[in-house]
Order: C-alpha cells, then structure tokens, then sequence
C-alpha cells in the first residue's frame, strides 16, 4: 500500500492505475476483455467482425468503460455522507442560510461504494448484448474536518484517508489495489458534493397560496429525478459499432 498526500482531488483511475490521463487503463481493460473472450462471444457469429474489427471493437468497450474510471474518489462516498445525520443537518443550515458556511468534525468511519456502469453493443443498430464493469471501493477515514457551504460538501482538511479499490469485468478481476492519503491543508472538491440531492427544499414564501390556486401542472418528487440521473450516467451505449469492414 502506496501513501500519498492529496492536494487535490484524485479519481478512480489514479487509485487503480497510477495515473490519471485519460485514456491510460484502456490497454488494461482491453486485454482482460480480449483474455476472456467477453467482446468476442458476444460477436459470435457476426459476419466480417472477427479478428481485427473485433480488437477493435473490444478497444472502443475498453475506452467507454475507462471513461468512468475518471470520476472523483470522494464522489463516489456520496451516498454515504448524505446519510451522516451532523453533515445534513449542517447542509439544511446552510441551504436555509447561502452565506453561511458550517465546519464538522467526522467520526473516524468507514464507506463502501459499488457501482456498476455497463457497455451494450449494437451490430447494425441491434443490441448483441452487454459488457458489465463493478467498481467498489472502501474509503476509511480519520480525523476528516469537513467544510459545508449551500447544502454541499466543498472541502475535506486535516486528516487521512485510506481506499481500497476493486475493479472487475463481467466478473473477472482486473486490479485491486489500497492507498493512503494523507491530507495536510485543505482539499476542494470541486463543484462540492450535494448532501440533500433526494430531499426537497422546504417551500419559500407564497407557497401555500400557489398550492391553493389548483395550479393543474404536477412536479415530479426531486428523489425520483436524481435516481433517472444516476441510472442514465450507470449505461453508456456504443454507437453501431458493428459497420462493416472491408
């Protein structure tokens, strides 16, 4: 297990693989999905797709799949910080109050995130079928100060960190690799991460004289649009990867 002090917000990628440009796990992804014969069953029996056209198509699966690798670390500990009862009491005070700004003081505390993004593949605009990447990662964390301005989590100082990442594909295990980081300032966590994302804010004045009007449009509750939010960012369709080839 490396240790590294974070400055800034490190990705996926960079925890897994050491690096974060883009674009720099793709040879990795691609030989395991070449090694499994995961691409290749799939295009089974698909004139004028096997052998060069079917690398590179296992190389474009590869590509989508690393895209998602480059997402914030501290992105994905989302879910459960939002259920940290002082940090969303601290988000509701701030969200009531835009020009305040709380600082809170975690437990030391430990959370898991699993996501599961898949790949369909379309040969002539009809779907053969999908390639599955889970990516689950343990953050632990001691001695964090959080900071919380307008409902959202902007920045994390003091303190250390230790991840552990796990990558596989259609099950078969590509990496798996732990790092600490140690945080000696103050790391932004760019646009923040929004602690009351399924919660609605309370309704501002005049409200209840709008609600009484018998206003005929109706709005959908605010948790049911992030969970469509989440489910388009889980798929990610690859355009007629199956045109011919000469």
């Amino acid at each position: 297990m490396t240790t590294a002090t974070l400055t800034d917000p490190a990705t996926a990628r960079v925890l897994l693989f050491g690096t974060d440009t883009p674009g720099s796990a793709v040879d990795a992804l691609a030989e395991s999905l070449h090694g499994q014969g995961t691409v290749g069953s799939l295009l089974h029996g698909v004139p004028r797709l096997t052998g060069a056209a079917g690398q590179a198509v296992e190389r474009e699966v590869a590509a989508a799949l690393d895209r998602q690798l480059g997402r914030d670390l501290f992105g994905f500990a989302a879910a459960g910080w939002s259920r940290y009862t002082a940090l969303t009491a601290a988000a509701r005070r701030t969200r009531a109050d835009p020009a305040s700004e709380e600082v809170v003081a975690l437990a030391d505390h430990r959370i898991t995130s699993t996501t599961s993004p898949r790949v369909d593949l379309l040969v002539d605009g009809s779907p053969v079928g999908s390639v599955r990447m889970e990516l689950t990662l343990v953050i632990e964390l001691a001695g964090i100060v959080a900071v919380v301005r307008q409902a959202r989590l902007v920045a994390l100082r003091a303190g250390s960190c230790t991840v552990t990442g796990t990558l596989t594909v259609d099950r078969e295990k590509i990496v798996q690799r732990s790092r600490r980081f140690d945080l000696p300032g103050a790391v932004g966590l760019r646009n923040g991460i929004p602690l009351l994302a399924d919660e609605a804010a309370p309704p501002g004045p005049g409200a209840a004289t709008e609600a009484r009007s018998g206003a005929e449009t109706e709005r959908l509750p605010q948790a049911d649009g992030a969970a469509a939010a989440r489910a388009r960012a889980e798929t990610e369709r690859l355009p007629r990867t199956g045109r011919r080839v000469a």
